[in-house]
């Protein structure tokens, strides 16, 4: 029988992943018993910006070759699938993101060794892959991300590949994306960060000026800047920060938060710079520490999975974490997303035959005046084969 394995350590170590199939339908089952939520201290509400920005569709890489599509209920939050979803795609399309102006759909297959950038139909949601993608990585890709603008893509690879000799290391690699959704090569990519054993990276976001990209592996935090003109990277920082379990950006940009064993790490961002400065440390809810964190659009709260499943909520002021609300069991997510309105919150459950007997899903959850989750009354949404990657778009 396959089964999920996960190991979060409690010290700076390297997280083992292991999501295998399980299942062949697209189905939820519940057949063990669950364990009962955690209910911590909920703060007073807090004032906080207004996110005025309205989800539209959610999109999902699932490890079962597909991608699902959902449109979003901007009373509800909830999920419907869009007409002909799932649609099948490559080996392992796990990796997905889309450009700030919600355009196209870009998905990296970590398996085939492929880009793919798709044209999102801005009525339907429906996708149509853009020639002359898919693109060759050559080695394995991993996370990616794109900059403010919409002209430039991002994609962390490393390892080696015997049909590319020459391609190895841990590295960024940088495309310039035009307006109709075509990658060329960034002059001088890739751009290597300064590890020299092969690595797995678990964050890669840029801040909102476009002039910076932060980097998270295993071990370390890395800083590059932007050229505004071409997209090259030049690496200016490396800061050792124990283990990474994923990177997130203060909406206001002043802080940098990266989720570890034990605690989250705050860093304070130099506006000129934008190098890096550990600031904070706050204690995870639970002792085997985060991975994977998102921070709502008004940056007063952040979501993170902990001690391998359970869905913590955590409200923030001035770069200090502090859990709220409810801590939610048997949510086996690898990926957090929050809607652009701050209003919801969606979780791929990223295992076949999870043990809480909940599968193929998409949990959703709404958020509260303290940033404490609730789930919807449906609570899930049925997905492809194990989803582990999800982005959601806006109006």
């Amino acid at each position: 029988m396959n089964t999920l394995q996960r190991c979060l350590a409690s010290t700076a170590a390297i997280c083992l992943l292991g999501c295998l199939f399980g299942c062949s339908n697209g189905t939820t089952n519940i057949s063990a018993p669950v364990l009962p939520p955690t209910t911590l201290p909920t703060p007073p509400a807090t004032s906080s910006p207004t996110a005025t920005a309205k989800p539209k569709f959610v999109y999902t890489g699932n490890q079962g070759k597909s991608l699902s599509g959902y449109a979003v209920n901007l009373s509800t939050g909830s999920l419907t699938s869009l007409s002909g979803f799932p649609v099948a795609l490559g080996l392992n399309p796990t990796i997905v993101t889309h450009d700030p102006q919600n355009r196209f759909l870009i998905v990296a297959d970590n398996s085939a060794f492929l880009l793919h950038v798709f044209a999102i139909d801005a009525t339907t949601g429906a996708l149509s892959e853009i020639s002359p993608s898919p693109y060759v990585t050559k080695i394995q890709p991993g996370k990616v991300t794109t900059d403010p603008s919409g002209t430039h893509v991002y994609l962390y690879r490393a390892g080696q590949n015997v049909a590319f000799p020459s391609e190895s290391g841990n590295q960024v690699f940088a495309y310039n994306l035009s307006s109709t959704g075509v990658l060329t090569d960034v002059v001088g990519a890739p751009f290597f960060t300064s590890s020299t054993v092969v690595n797995q990276c678990t964050g890669i976001t840029t801040d909102s000026t476009g002039k910076f990209l932060y980097l998270q592996d295993l071990f370390n935090l890395y800083t590059f800047s932007i050229d505004g003109n071409s997209g090259a990277l030049i690496l200016i920082q490396t800061v050792p920060s124990g283990y990474g379990g994923g990177i997130a950006l203060d909406p206001a940009g002043s802080y940098l938060y990266a989720a570890g064993s034990n605690s989250i790490l705050t860093y304070e961002i130099n506006p000129t710079s934008g190098t890096l400065k550990l600031a904070k440390s706050s204690p995870t809810a639970k002792q085997a520490g985060a991975y994977t964190i998102a921070v709502s659009p008004t940056g007063n709260s952040a979501y993170t999975i902990e001690d391998n499943n359970y869905l913590v909520s955590y409200s923030i002021t001035d770069g200090t974490f502090v859990p709220v609300g409810t801590i939610h069991p048997d949510i086996y997510g690898q990926q957090i997303a929050v809607d652009p309105s701050g209003s919801f919150v969606y979780v791929p459950q990223g295992c076949s035959n999870c043990p809480s007997g909940v599968y193929n899903v998409v949990h959703e959850f709404s958020i509260g005046s303290t940033g404490a989750l609730t789930p919807l009354p449906d609570a899930t949404v049925a997905a492809g084969i194990t989803p582990l990657g999800i982005t959601v778009t806006s109006q």
